[in-house]
């Protein structure tokens, strides 16, 4: 099949950073080489924000959500009707099931254009914790399957992301794609590393431990704080590197403080270099991941381009393709098994070095591959729905 337009829609995008909105940007920037790829994304609440990407992007009419995020209103915009109609795209990847992907998966059926329908997170989770979404979880999940079950194709990240859409009641067939990372392990690895030892000054220090992402309680931030109290009782030293910001920092600082933990934890707040940021993986020893709200989280394949091994919570979903202490380290979801883990991790530093090794091996996965497998099912999904059409 010759060059395709694709639109890629989420429904909400930058300035606000999230998993979501990773996958769909990279996705754009690398389908644009060889393809045609557009982004359809709320309007940013911040008036002065401005666009600037390799990449179209189409803002539509939005308002102001919950945690920040943004709600689109796209049935409100007239320019988004006509635009679907101009511009002829080939297909439509919605990346969210909420106003703005139950419009792109009717605007396919008005405009004959297939529909792929991806699924990144819990839903039911993300209701629960929300006081004002959780009073109407039960409507919100029965409106956002419709939008799953109306599309032309589903998609997962994971094969355990797959079981949650199917314990949401679809029935259909799931196509699995992994994510990857747009890091690479770089050249100047020591000069980098040195910048991070003279920032926080661990220049000799040992057992270096690592989180990033944002700073929000649900992703099992003070199951960090227990276990390392337990850690250190066992006699562990170490730093505790924390990159992200979020709301709930201030918690997560007291929480800290409050296990004895002030003095080995760093927190170097909000970092968009991407360059920089890789000196803190290759700095750190050993990441921590202990979320189990996530469905196959960034930065575990982030780690896994810098050699460095995660240790995740045993049965969670992004550690479905981590092979106990080969490729990454399992614990249980307690401070007890979390930290006696991260005790014993740190007494074996020539298992430490292998594990990051084979996770760079098999673990890291670049977005360029990522994309090379989208386009070929893209073109597999166009051709179905035109096969399907003929009759």
């Amino acid at each position: 099949m010759d060059k395709i337009k694709i639109a890629e829609s989420l429904d909400s995008w930058l300035p606000i950073i999230d998993g979501p909105g990773s996958v769909v940007t990279n996705y754009a920037k690398h389908l644009n080489n060889g393809d045609e790829c557009k982004l359809i994304v709320p309007r940013a609440k911040e008036k002065d924000y401005v666009d600037n990407h390799s990449f179209e992007v189409f803002r539509c009419a939005a308002v102001s959500a919950p945690d920040n995020y943004r709600c689109a209103f796209p049935g409100a915009d007239r320019r988004l009707k006509a635009y679907l109609k101009t511009q002829k795209f080939d297909i439509y990847h919605v990346h969210s099931p909420f106003n703005l992907g139950a419009y792109m998966v009717r605007a396919g059926k008005k405009n004959g254009v297939p529909v792929v329908a991806h699924l990144h997170t819990k839903y039911d989770q993300d209701f629960d914790r929300i006081p004002i979404a959780k009073m109407f979880k039960r409507f919100m999940m029965r409106r956002i399957m419709k939008t799953y079950k109306n599309a032309d194709s589903v998609w997962t990240v994971n094969n355990a992301t797959a079981d949650v859409l199917r314990g949401y009641g679809y029935t259909g067939n799931i196509e699995v794609v992994r994510n990857g990372t747009d890091m690479v392990y770089p050249d100047n690895a020591g000069a980098l590393i040195k910048a991070v030892n003279e920032k926080h000054g661990l220049d000799g220090a040992e057992n270096v431990l690592l989180f990033v992402g944002r700073i929000v309680w649900y992703k099992n931030l003070g199951l960090i704080c227990s276990a390392l109290k337990y850690a250190k009782s066992k006699g562990l030293k170490f730093k505790m590197l924390v990159v992200g910001f979020g709301e709930d920092e201030k918690k997560f600082k007291a929480t800290a403080a409050e296990c004895g933990l002030q003095d080995d934890f760093i927190f170097a707040g909000k970092i968009t270099d991407r360059k920089f940021l890789s000196g803190y993986y290759l700095r750190s020893d050993l990441f921590l991941f202990p979320s189990t709200f996530d469905t196959s989280s960034l930065v575990p394949v982030e780690a896994a381009a810098h050699c460095l091994p995660t240790l995740l919570i045993e049965g969670c979903s992004t550690a479905e393709n981590i092979v106990r202490d080969e490729t990454g380290f399992l614990a249980p979801e307690t401070p007890e098994g979390y930290g006696q883990k991260i005790f014993d991790i740190c007494a074996d530093k020539p298992l430490l070095k292998l594990v990051g090794e084979n996770a760079h091996k098999r673990v890291y996965r670049s977005w360029a591959d990522v994309v090379a497998e989208v386009r070929q099912k893209y073109r597999e999904v166009i051709k179905a729905y035109k096969n399907t059409r003929r009759f």
